[in-house]
């Protein structure tokens, strides 16, 4: 197919200044081939203005080596940068103080472990030596004071402020710490938006790195209420390999973008099982949809996390994989991943900082 002779040529486009290939990188945001012309979409970090024209160059040169093509049209974006306050007014987005990045993982559907990735993820960065915090944001069906044995700890109050439940040195808080088990939350968007500010700015979060935000699966009022409250330094998608997990992520990932939160990557869960005994992978899921997310849709695929019992039934237990003493591969990928989303909210913050 055309498209994958445009995508195969890109991906040998790279640049000194760049770490991987352009669409490794997650920077080629749109492809349409009309006849033997190649259209193309660039979303590059606004530190990356200063390579455009080469990269135009490297682009067209790749692109014309392919016998069929005869031309190309680039269009590059820039993204990243913080917009302005308007004058005369006052932004609404507030920071919440003393932490530095506030990194919000969603997903498109229920069920692909998004609560247990972000648990996982928020240990693995607080094992790199960072400072890290996680709030429960999903109201209707908290779930991490089980992931951590914290189901019965009631928060403090300090000086009308909440304090977070420490936990294997992460601070947490959850709706999840202030109901009974089964007692439901039935509120609409006014109450959760004030549910938010409240976890936000009437908690002592201390000084932290990150502070990472679970959000419930779909596109609703959580995930604008936070959006329109803070800053969110960056997003990261949770999927499965399968086509119907797919499909809905993508509706987060456009979610994010349309309320200008940096798509930071993709994390596919549930990727594979090795056997124990022989190292054979089993693809029980499928394969590739986190390459069919990269393809479509530009973003960085962060990793591929693989089936494994002890993480699966980490949630029951309070105890996460990233705390077992065993050589795990599942927590050697988490550690990956966590240095991945790191470096991009560094990224991110010195260029708002420019």
């Amino acid at each position: 197919m055309k498209m994958d002779d445009v995508y195969s040529a890109l991906r040998n486009v790279s640049h000194p200044e760049l770490e991987k290939d352009l669409v490794s990188e997650g920077f080629v945001k749109d492809l349409t081939v009309e006849g033997n012309r190649v259209i193309l979409s660039l979303m590059l970090p606004e530190t990356k203005r200063n390579i455009e024209g080469e990269l135009r160059k490297l682009i067209e040169d790749a692109v014309k080596a392919i016998p069929w093509a005869e031309s190309v049209e680039i269009q590059v974006n820039y993204t990243g940068a913080q917009k302005a306050k308007p004058k005369g007014g006052i932004s609404k987005k507030r920071e919440i103080p003393g932490v530095r990045h506030v990194i919000a993982v969603t997903s498109g559907k229920g069920g692909v472990g998004k609560s247990t990735v972000a648990a996982n993820l928020a240990l693995a960065l607080e094992h790199l030596g960072y400072k890290v915090g996680l709030f429960d944001g999903d109201i209707y069906g908290p779930s991490i004071p089980k992931m951590f044995g914290i189901e019965r700890l009631l928060p403090r109050v300090e000086n009308n402020k909440m304090i977070p439940v420490e936990r294997y040195g992460i601070k947490i808080l959850s709706i999840g710490l202030m109901i009974e088990e089964d007692t439901p939350i039935i509120w609409r968007g006014p109450l959760v938006h004030k549910a938010y500010e409240q976890f936000f700015f009437d908690a002592n979060w201390g000084e932290l790195d990150f502070l990472i935000v679970d959000f419930p699966p779909g596109t609703g009022d959580p995930q604008i209420s936070a959006a329109q409250l803070t800053i969110i330094r960056g997003g990261v998608a949770v999927t499965t390999p399968q086509d119907v997990s797919i499909q809905d992520v993508k509706k987060a990932i456009r979610m994010l973008e349309k309320m200008d939160v940096p798509m930071i990557g993709v994390i596919e869960n549930m990727s594979y099982f090795k056997c124990p005994k022989c190292g054979y992978k089993s693809y029980i899921f499928g394969t590739g949809g986190g390459e069919r997310l990269v393809k479509e849709m530009g973003v960085k695929l962060l990793g591929q996390i693989p089936i494994d019992p002890k993480f699966t039934s980490s949630g029951d237990t309070g105890i996460p994989v990233m705390i077992l003493g065993e050589n795990l591969e599942v927590k050697e990928v988490f550690k990956d991943v966590a240095r991945k989303v790191a470096q991009k909210a560094e990224e991110l913050e010195k260029i708002v900082a420019a």
